[in-house]
């Protein structure tokens, strides 16, 4: 069973100290230390997912703009993603429309009978 949870780290309070050119690079290592962290795993099990590296490696590291993450943990290890607002949506849009298709569908099928 995996759980999720969703974290927020706040970047430039560590990365302000550290020099410019090293701060992709540093940014990496300490985002794997806060979920480690607050997995309460070994930092060797924290992965970090491409798209995740990817974005720090173009923008994060310089703007030191706070991160949101979505962490999954599954058998001691943690995998941390990019937040995306739109999967949240998308999962609760799911579980309104599992309630309300079924008498939907009932319905359009007698619609439909009637018209023929």
């Amino acid at each position: 069973m995996a759980s999720r949870m969703l974290l927020t780290i706040n970047m430039r309070r560590y990365l302000v100290t550290q020099p410019r050119t090293k701060r992709k690079y540093k940014a990496i290592r300490y985002i794997r230390e806060r979920v480690s962290h607050f997995t309460k795993t070994d930092i060797d099990n924290v992965l970090l997912s491409q798209d995740l590296n990817v974005m720090i490696l173009k923008s994060y590291a310089s703007r030191m703009a706070p991160i949101r993450l979505t962490v999954k943990i599954d058998g001691g290890k943690a995998t941390a993603e990019p937040f995306k607002e739109e999967v949240v949506k998308e999962e609760k849009k799911e579980e309104k429309k599992g309630k309300k298709e079924a008498p939907k569908a009932v319905e359009k099928g007698a619609a439909q009978e009637e018209k023929k």
